[in-house]
């Protein structure tokens, strides 16, 4: 099983649309995918899921945060949950509001890990240990994470639960400057976590799981969300795209290489995906992804265009899984 997040400081990138629509081509080639909602504003259950289906899975406590109710409010441990079947080969741990208490307990326990202490690990590996229980629990080849934009505790924690991570960019100066701050912060998270395991083999902690190695490699970065004419980016574009390798290669790979995490040996960008204008939406209302939309859903050209994303997404997909088994020590589920 291979966890995957997607990441970046910058909001309004196309993340959560982006990670539903490769993982759903996963899918639909045999992967088992559980998509994992980590980001308290719960889009990718909002996506994933019907109204009454969210209501349901409230009521029976089996969202992300009661997987770690027991740790946040002092009663127990990561708690076993059951993940909502989507698909054939996928499923979701919803996501909930209250992440944002695991925020108030992180820090505390981040310090705790540092200084060696049994309390600090359980607390720093709670989602490591939550996503990786979900994920046997339905025999997962991928775990999909889905963060929030913010360099927080949470984010902390699960980045560093992660093998590798996924930056979705838009072409614009925003996107170009976040980049640092994510680079920055994820060198910072895994230089923090090689001092905190040091600390736990000088101790010889007697812990009941398996510590993360905490070094996630940035699997490179998707640009989306662009007007196209004549299926060449928009003139207005063009040099916001001409700056991202280099502004990736400064702002993530030089931190993170630095901090030794194993890069791939390629340029940064995965790929990029066309404006879909209308077609997002309309696979939102529907609980979809763009390639499942069906001749009533969408006509004509539309419906034309929503099957060419197949290939699109299939294509990612694989590059992506590609770059992440050349940093691997060991072989995952080759994708096709």
């Amino acid at each position: 099983m291979r966890t995957i997040a997607f990441y970046n400081h910058k909001g309004g990138v196309g993340k959560t649309t982006l990670l539903f629509n490769l993982g759903m081509a996963l899918q639909r080639q045999g992967k088992r995918v559980l998509f994992v909602d980590g980001d308290a504003q719960a889009n990718l259950t909002s996506i994933s899921l019907n109204d009454e289906q969210i209501e349901s899975v409230y009521k029976e406590s089996r969202t992300i945060y009661d997987g770690l109710a027991p740790l946040v409010e002092g009663y127990g441990d990561v708690a076993e949950i059951e993940p909502v079947k989507i698909r054939d080969n996928a499923w979701v741990l919803p996501g909930h509001i209250r992440l944002s208490v695991f925020e108030e307990i992180a820090p505390e326990g981040w310090t705790s890990a540092l200084a060696g202490n049994p309390r600090g690990f359980r607390v720093s590996t709670a989602i490591a240990r939550l996503s990786q229980q979900v994920g046997n629990s339905v025999s997962a080849d991928f775990v999909f994470m889905d963060l929030g934009p913010n360099v927080g505790a949470f984010n902390r924690a699960a980045l560093l639960a992660a093998d590798g991570f996924v930056i979705p960019m838009s072409p614009d100066l925003f996107s170009l400057t976040a980049l640092p701050s994510v680079g920055e912060s994820a060198a910072r998270w895994v230089e923090e976590w090689t001092i905190a395991r040091g600390a736990a083999e000088r101790r010889a902690l007697r812990l009941e799981f398996e510590l993360p190695e905490g070094k996630p490699s940035p699997l490179g970065y998707i640009s989306q969300q662009f007007a196209v004419y004549r299926e060449q980016p928009a003139e207005a574009y063009r040099r916001w795209i001409a700056q991202i390798p280099d502004q990736y290669l400064n702002g993530i790979v030089t931190p993170l290489t630095d901090a030794g995490v194993r890069v791939p040996s390629t340029d940064g960008k995965i790929g990029e995906v066309r404006n879909l204008s209308s077609l997002i939406p309309m696979a939102q209302r529907n609980r979809s992804a763009i390639f499942e939309l069906t001749g009533t859903e969408a006509r004509g050209a539309q419906f034309t265009r929503a099957q060419d994303t197949y290939e699109l997404f299939s294509d990612l997909a694989a590059e992506m899984i590609q770059r992440l088994e050349s940093v691997s020590e060991t072989p995952s589920v080759p994708v096709v």
